[in-house]
């Protein structure tokens, strides 16, 4: 996987759908770097080289300062240390994204690679942990997240008609065509990220 592929993938959207920053400068990565005490992996510094965050319409993806607040991984992994550093959230973490549901996806700089990469894990603000690891390395977290957005998405950013999960009181009927592949489809996602295996 390479930031070229990842800028393939976005082509797949009509121009102003999406809203990525430009590329941080590599001194505002060093910054950052040095503001939590940690190193990133190449793919993480190769992305923010390209789009300094932004949004993929619903989905989030941080940044680097000077980034707009919201988009401040900085802020939000200093943040989270705060609130849950006595409860799970360990200093190796750093935000990269979020579900959607208050729980962050989280660059692992706790577990490397042979290529010096890193997961992207999945906190769970309930449970306090890492309860999914959902890319081998952030490049691949990228992808899987505009595969994600392009399930539910057509080119203009109009949602597509999916099939329903019928929910009653007694239960929740969830069809397999209701569920996009990632998160869900582990033989996909192995497929598509081999890397991935070692760390599910």
């Amino acid at each position: 996987m390479t930031p070229e592929e990842i800028k393939q993938e976005l082509g797949y959207f009509a121009p102003g759908v999406l809203r990525l920053n430009p590329g941080a400068l590599p001194l505002h990565i060093t910054r950052a770097e040095k503001s939590l005490g940690l190193t990133f992996p190449a793919s993480f510094r190769q992305v923010l080289g390209v789009f300094n965050g932004g949004f993929l319409l619903g989905e989030q993806l941080l940044g680097v300062p000077p980034v707009a607040t919201a988009l401040d991984l900085v802020r939000e992994t200093h943040q989270a240390h705060a609130y849950w550093g006595q409860l799970g959230w360990s200093k190796h973490f750093v935000g990269v994204g979020a579900d959607g549901v208050g729980n962050p996806f989280v660059l692992l700089l706790d577990r490397r690679d042979e290529r010096d990469e890193s997961p992207v894990g999945l906190f769970d603000a309930g449970s306090m942990q890492i309860t999914e690891i959902v890319a081998s390395d952030y490049l691949h977290f990228v992808w899987f997240l505009i595969q994600d957005v392009r399930w539910n998405h057509d080119p203009e950013g109009k949602p597509l008609e999916r099939e329903a999960v019928v929910w009653t009181r007694q239960s929740v009927t969830v069809r397999p065509g209701a569920l996009p592949p990632w998160r869900f489809n582990e033989a996909w996602m192995i497929a598509n990220d081999p890397g991935l295996a070692r760390w599910r």
